[in-house]
């Protein structure tokens, strides 16, 4: 009898696939605005959430920008919307590489 091994999935690397495919929220700044990156877009959309937000909750409201990155990294959003608006919370559960 032959035994067929499947291969153990990392639930960390689902994750992170996930989240590149649907979105990830890496902070919310100083106007209470969430910040969700979406990879696959090559993108970022900011959501006005008020002062009631809390990183997770759902979003279902159109976005008040839409940053379209054309290669730009990530990081480089980060640091313009530091010097523009301020971070009131950031987030690290962005999947290596973004």
């Amino acid at each position: 009898m032959t035994t067929i091994t499947q291969p153990k999935e990392n639930v960390a690397d689902t994750v992170d696939s996930l989240a590149a495919k649907i979105g990830f929220v890496v902070g919310v700044d100083k106007e209470n605005c969430a910040h969700i990156h979406y990879p696959a877009q090559d993108a970022v959309k900011v959501y006005p959430v008020g002062p009631d937000y809390e990183v997770g909750d759902y979003v279902d409201i159109e976005p008040e920008h839409v940053e379209q990155f054309e290669g730009r990294p990530l990081a480089a959003w980060m640091e313009f919307v530091q010097d523009r608006r301020g971070w009131l919370e950031t987030t690290h559960r962005a999947p290596e590489g973004f």
